[in-house]
């Protein structure tokens, strides 16, 4: 025998000592047939989900006739209807159904695959985090990394909304997140602090709020882009004190929010740590009831690039620093109960 010999039983193997057996089916190919492609599982996944095949075919750019002659030679080797021939192809069969779920994580799978272009290369770390972690806190993470642990690059991309950080990571375009986001269960979670959220004013209102909430809403507030989490966060403490919450402006970041606030335009809330070696002429109003979020790492799987970087933040001194400089806000059992002060002006923070 000089190669693989079949039967009506099935493929089987030669061996190098001359033996053979038969493959499994787990070993077979997953396609037996060239006709059957990706590209076709993805059709009938959006032609479902669109509700119909016209729908998909815009989708794709292609007309009708051809989105159907692709059903069609799936349909031929699947040797079953996904589409009920009398339906006009508007109503699943029983089957149909069946292969719609399978084909559905199948068309997933390799789009998470394909995002992983993204963000995988040859050393190359991609961090996902919030505009104000990524100029404050991961400046000093990454110079470690490069040069504690030889990492040659990283890649840092800023998301001013936590839910299209949180889907990117999710969607494999980040080999981590660092951030305020919420737990999740099938991903590995490292906490490392809390930040402190504050209201700052121009220096010249200072002495017009004692940090109560009802005081602060009788003030313009600006608002930190359309989809983030500060906005979420300010609303929902507006909503606990009873008070309703008036924007006068929309900025697309926090540092241009502090800049509206330094011209005067209205108060704000940030994150502490963005006003970490800041000369800006602001002054913060000390809430009567501080706000403060945990910060943590977030991973899908833990490779040798997430460890490297777990390693690097966990550094008891490191974070220790992180504190004292004010980039991090004291742990919760470790700090005081808050005390009620009055306004103050902003210097620079210890280094």
């Amino acid at each position: 025998m000089n190669g693989a010999q079949k039967n009506s039983n099935g493929p089987w193997l030669w061996i190098a000592d001359g033996s053979t057996r038969r493959l499994p089916m787990s070993e077979n190919p997953i396609f037996s047939s060239t006709a059957i492609t990706l590209r076709q599982f993805d059709y009938f996944v959006h032609a479902v989900e669109l509700g119909s095949l016209s729908a998909a075919a815009r989708r794709f750019g292609i007309t009708p006739s051809a989105m159907s002659q692709q059903i069609d030679v799936l349909e031929t080797s699947l040797g079953r209807n996904v589409f009920d021939p009398q339906s006009r192809r508007s109503r699943l069969t029983d089957f149909g159904r069946a292969f719609f779920v399978q084909a559905a994580k199948v068309v997933e799978s390799a789009r998470q695959a394909m995002a992983m272009g993204e963000s995988f290369g040859d050393g190359v770390m991609t961090v996902g985090t919030t505009p104000t972690i990524a100029q404050k806190l991961l400046p000093p993470l990454v110079y470690r990394m490069r040069h504690e642990r030889n990492l040659d690059s990283v890649e840092v991309r800023a998301f001013t909304d936590l839910r299209e950080l949180d889907a990117t990571l999710e969607e494999g375009g980040l080999d981590l997140a660092v951030g305020p986001l919420g737990q999740a269960g099938s991903r590995l979670v490292h906490c490392f602090g809390e930040e402190e959220l504050v209201v700052v004013c121009h220096p010249s209102q200072r002495g017009s709020f004692d940090g109560s909430w009802k005081q602060l809403v009788e003030a313009p507030w600006i608002r930190c882009g359309a989809n983030s989490d500060l906005t979420d966060t300010l609303l929902r403490e507006g909503a606990r004190a009873g008070v309703p919450i008036r924007f006068a402006v929309r900025a697309p970041d926090v540092s241009t929010a502090l800049s509206m606030v330094e011209y005067g335009v209205g108060i704000a809330l940030v994150p502490r740590m963005a006003l970490h070696g800041s000369a800006r002429l602001l002054s913060v109003i000390r809430l009567s009831r501080p706000v403060r979020r945990e910060l943590a790492v977030h991973a899908r799987d833990k490779s040798p690039q997430v460890v490297k970087f777990l390693e690097v933040i966990s550094d008891p001194e490191l974070i220790r620093k992180f504190g004292v400089a004010g980039l991090l806000a004291a742990r919760t059992s470790d700090r005081e109960a808050p005390q009620h002060r009055p306004a103050t002006p902003i210097g620079p923070l210890p280094t």
